[in-house]
This record gives structure tokens, C-alpha cells and sequence, in this order.
């Protein structure tokens, strides 16, 4: 498995460094797949800035194998783990980005510790 690290500084910039990345993969990973990655990085990218803490960077961790590519989207925020919000219930704030990861990935979660949300698109 190869694996690659993209370094963002946590700006409001951060969102398209990093669909730019994601646009570069395109022929790793097809257009349809590249459209669907490029949405969900930056769904998550925009919640590590808006909801991470005010310290470090967010690192874009891309892990690829001949079956999938992995997505994860790193910061240093120890607080709560994201959660899905109840389709019946939206919150003010949002909270809703990862009904777009459930219902576009192909395998997603959280990891404990700092905040990783990550997911998978098959090949």
C-alpha cells in the first residue's frame, strides 16, 4: 500500500489546498471516483478547520492499494468524535457532512485520540 501526506495549515484556505490534491489523483482514481473524493476531503478538511482546535495543522493522509483508496483527514483535536447527526433532527450548526460520507463512501469512520475521520472508495 502506498501512502502520501498532504501538510495544510489550518487557514480557510485549507478546504481547496487540499480538493486540488485531490483533483491531482484523477487518474488513480477515475473522474467519477475523483468527484466523489474531491467532495468528501472536502467536507472533512472544512470540519477540521471549523471544529478542530485553534493549534496545528490538518494533515490529508491518501493510502492507496490495487482494491481502494483511503482518505483521512487529521487533527490534533482531542474533543469529541464527530458523529451523524439524525436526518429528522438537523442542528443549527450543521452536522450533517457525514450522511455525505455515509452515503458517498464505500467504508468510512472515526479513530480515537486526535480526530481522524476517514473513508474508503473502492477501485
Amino acid at each position: 500500500m502506498t501512502e502520501t501526506v498532504l501538510t495544510l495549515d489550518r487557514t480557510l484556505d485549507a478546504p481547496r489546498e487540499a480538493r486540488r490534491y485531490v483533483r491531482g489523483l484523477r487518474e488513480r482514481l477515475g473522474a467519477d471516483r475523483t468527484e466523489d473524493a474531491t467532495l468528501l476531503v472536502s467536507e472533512l478538511v472544512t470540519n477540521a478547520v471549523k471544529y478542530g482546535p485553534d493549534h496545528g495543522v490538518i494533515k490529508l493522509i491518501v493510502a492507496a492499494d490495487d482494491a481502494r483508496v483511503r482518505f483521512t483527514v487529521h487533527d490534533p483535536g482531542a474533543g469529541p468524535l464527530p458523529e451523524m447527526q439524525p436526518s429528522e433532527s438537523p442542528g443549527p450548526g450543521g452536522g450533517h457532512g457525514l450522511r455525505l460520507v455515509d452515503g458517498v463512501a464505500d467504508r468510512w469512520g472515526v479513530e480515537r485520540g486526535s480526530t481522524r475521520v476517514w473513508f474508503e472508495l473502492d477501485a
